[in-house]
């Protein structure tokens, strides 16, 4: 009889998928802590919130990592919908804004109510999670989520006030479909975030267009402006 043979990569998925049910089950236990501490004015209240940003940063880290494992092994499916724009920006909105609050950051919103597009809401939201997890971190005092369509593109913004993005993370400063950037992970500029949102813009395709991401400074708040385009 032949022994079945697990691969390393395997074996790594799988504690990934572990921990990151692990770290979920922790993180709704703490939102309960949290919803205690808040009914009785608890001092470290915002505290808390930053360990629950934390928790979820990382989470969000490792869904990441398992979603490039699936497409590596081509088992990562794409489930492409029509879905409502604001819909979309409303749950990011309420998903993020209490933690923004916690540094008295505002989460401002923009869309027109009649945008519905077609792509997969599950990793374009993973794809928002990981710039405004960022966006937290280097924001002063406002993150703004926006979407339009422009030039047959489904465009979904954010900005923050902060410094802006490094010039070595700076990609596709022109917003042109085709131009490409290779991500160098020795300079710790780009890393894991960049690359999954690179690659599930790149998965969303539409007759010969296909998605892309820019990362520039400046826009309505002046400060870094990441930008996913949809076909």
């Amino acid at each position: 009889m032949m022994k079945q043979t697990i691969s390393f990569t395997d074996i790594l998925a799988m504690t990934l998928n572990d921990t990151k049910n692990s770290l979920g089950i922790l993180f709704n236990n703490l939102e309960d802590i949290i919803a205690g501490c808040r009914a009785e004015n608890c001092a470290k209240y915002s505290e808390f919130y930053l360990l629950q940003y934390e928790i979820q940063r990382l989470n969000n880290s490792l869904i990441r990592l398992l979603s490039l494992y699936k497409a590596e092994k081509s088992q990562l499916a794409v489930n492409i919908d029509y879905h409502a724009a604001s819909d979309l920006l409303e749950e990011a909105g309420a998903s993020h804004e209490v933690l923004l609050a916690s540094r008295n950051i505002t989460l401002l919103t923009q869309c027109e109510e009649d945008l519905f597009w077609a792509f997969d809401r599950s990793l374009i939201e993973g794809v928002v999670d990981n710039v405004i997890n960022n966006a937290f971190r280097y924001a002063k005092t406002a993150v703004k989520i926006s979407a339009t369509q422009e030039n047959e593109y489904f465009v979904l913004k954010i900005e923050d006030d902060g410094a802006g993005y490094p010039p070595g993370m700076l990609i596709n400063v022109e917003k042109q479909p085709g131009i490409k950037q290779e991500i160098d992970f020795q300079t710790g500029s780009t890393g894991l975030g960049l690359y999954f949102s690179m690659m599930v813009a790149d998965m969303h395709t539409n007759r010969d267009k296909k998605g892309f991401i820019s990362i520039v400074n400046g826009g309505s708040l002046g400060g870094g402006v990441f930008s996913i385009y949809l076909p």
